[in-house]
């Protein structure tokens, strides 16, 4: 599965449609495209029983001793409290993807441009140095090595979600494409939505339609094209 098509299946719509298998092979892709981008090797990712009760769920983890990460199977499953929000589940993988960069930096295996951030992850991991859940909630969540992956986990979900949107976006620009004026124009459009995905943001809405209904009206003035197409989405 390409990293274009994963992140398309975390729509809610094609999300329902996948079962265990599928669901792991988009977060699959998901990790691949995150271990790229911070030049480590990818972790495989796959399915465990966690932690699952009132007090709390564990979604994920990463096993530095196994190199993999694990997702909650009992939260794999439609219905499951995280079985329907497929971003919860990103922001896991790409929470623990973090971990397994964070220990391939810490045990040389990966450059780190900031030293300071490093050595605050090498001081938290070493022996004694790691402070679980279930021994202090608050030293847990408060310690470098998950602020930090919370940080970032956070901020590339967002990320993934404005690539989500472009993509979303390209797709109605095609299915318009025999109704545009010009098929320069749809190419324009085309290219301003694929920046807007490079920059990892776009809007899309009410400046589409605006642009739709001027090339409607410049049609209908030059006497040429369907124009008066007008399309919410």
């Amino acid at each position: 599965m390409t990293y274009e098509q994963a992140v398309r299946s975390l729509e809610p719509g094609q999300w329902s449609t996948l079962g265990e298998e599928g669901r792991l092979e988009v977060l699959q892709a998901l990790e691949d495209r995150a271990a790229r981008e911070q030049g480590r090797l990818p972790r495989p990712v796959t399915s465990s029983w966690l932690y699952t009760g009132t007090d709390g769920i564990e979604l994920g983890c990463y096993d530095p001793s196994a190199q993999t990460i694990y997702v909650n199977a009992s939260q794999l499953a439609p219905g499951s409290r995280y079985g329907d929000n497929p971003d919860a589940l990103a922001e896991a993988i790409l929470h623990e993807g973090r971990h397994a960069q964070q220990r391939d930096v810490v045990e040389g295996r990966l450059a780190h441009d900031d030293e300071g951030q490093a050595r605050a992850w090498a001081k938290n991991l070493r022996p004694g140095g790691y402070v679980s859940f279930w021994q202090n909630p608050r030293a847990y969540y408060e310690q470098p090595v998950e602020s930090d992956a919370r940080r970032f986990a956070s901020e590339r979900l967002e990320r993934l979600r404005d690539e989500r949107q472009a993509l979303s976006a390209r797709a109605e620009l095609e299915r318009l494409g025999a109704d545009v004026n010009s098929a320069e124009a749809l190419e324009q459009a085309r290219r301003a939505f694929q920046q807007a995905a490079d920059n990892g943001g776009l809007t899309w809405g009410p400046q589409v339609e605006r642009r739709q209904d001027q090339k409607a009206a410049e049609g209908q003035r030059h006497g040429g094209g369907q124009g008066g197409i007008r399309r919410r989405w």
